[in-house]
């Protein structure tokens, strides 16, 4: 194995048990660096202008979306920053290499199938027990309090106080927020969920599990929202659209930005800030529909 090669691993170890960075986010460093390396010619020292050539190289790759090609430099960036700061400083402290990121809006759920989706979620099974299929609270969780698919699938039981409607979530980069369940009825199933987990369970166990008794995975989440989204006869919806929908909602019920910045997780507020014109669009629509002027001119 070569030194460049020892020196990724090494990182990545660290970025697992000091960082404690998502296995999202560790698969995605993973493979943008073990790219990286195979970039380089064999038995070239690694040097700025070999690893600006790489990066010219995946920004070249016509497979690769403008957002992917984003993802791959800052992993190199914040590697080369962690292991050689002058040498990150000689290739990028100066040098820039223009993406030019498509405009594009999230998309949220409208509410008519939002309705329809976490309906066809309910189980129709009447011998299955709640802590066997918790797809609806799963989805009405997301919908309601903007949580990510990989924050809802690590939470433990230790997490949740079902009295208060709190959920202690660590998201990006280790950071740990509150998040609150506002909605009675999300928050009254949730409580009542809990109470059906073996009592042994409620320390240290995985929140939502399979039907294995194994934790929940994005994967698993992601494939049985597929299936309801088919059940409720819905287009393509994913896990994040839930979010995306959560922050709409909340802002068009005139929920303060910086409020909705917290419970997002967003480490900056430009980031929450997009969805001002997600609810801009959905203002305009409200009144071109209303028209109030309609019959006066």
């Amino acid at each position: 194995m070569g030194a460049l090669r020892s020196q990724i691993d090494s990182y990545l170890e660290r970025c697992r048990s000091v960082r404690r960075l998502s296995s999202h986010t560790l698969d995605a460093y993973e493979i943008d660096l073990h790219q990286f390396d195979a970039s380089l010619p064999r038995g070239e020292v690694l040097s700025a202008a070999s690893a600006r050539g790489c990066v010219i190289k995946i920004a070249e790759d016509p497979k690769y979306s403008p957002a992917t090609i984003k993802r791959k430099i800052a992993s190199i960036r914040a590697f080369l920053r962690a292991t050689d700061e002058a040498l990150a400083l000689e290739a990028f402290g100066t040098w820039r290499l223009k993406i030019r990121m498509p405009s594009r809006l999230p998309k949220a759920i409208p509410r008519r199938e939002l309705r329809v989706l976490l309906d066809s979620a309910r189980t129709q099974q009447p011998d299955v027990l709640p802590c066997e299929d918790t797809t609806h609270l799963c989805l009405a969780l997301m919908a309601a309090t903007g949580l990510r698919v990989s924050e809802l699938c690590s939470l433990r039981v230790r997490d949740v106080r079902p009295d208060t409607g709190e959920i202690t979530v660590y998201g990006k980069g280790a950071r740990e927020r509150i998040v609150i369940i506002a909605n009675s009825r999300v928050r009254k199933v949730m409580a009542s969920y809990v109470r059906t987990l073996p009592e042994p369970d409620r320390a240290t166990a995985p929140l939502f599990r399979n039907r294995r008794g194994r934790q929940l995975t994005p994967q698993c989440l992601r494939l049985r929202l597929h299936s309801v989204a088919r059940r409720g006869r819905l287009g393509r919806v994913t896990p994040h659209m839930l979010r995306h929908t959560a922050a709409t909602l909340l802002l068009e019920g005139g929920v303060d930005i910086r409020f909705v910045q917290r419970l997002l997780g967003h480490a900056s507020i430009a980031t929450t800030q997009i969805y001002t014109h997600v609810s801009d669009s959905a203002l305009r629509s409200a009144l071109e529909r209303a028209d109030v002027m309609r019959a006066l001119v």
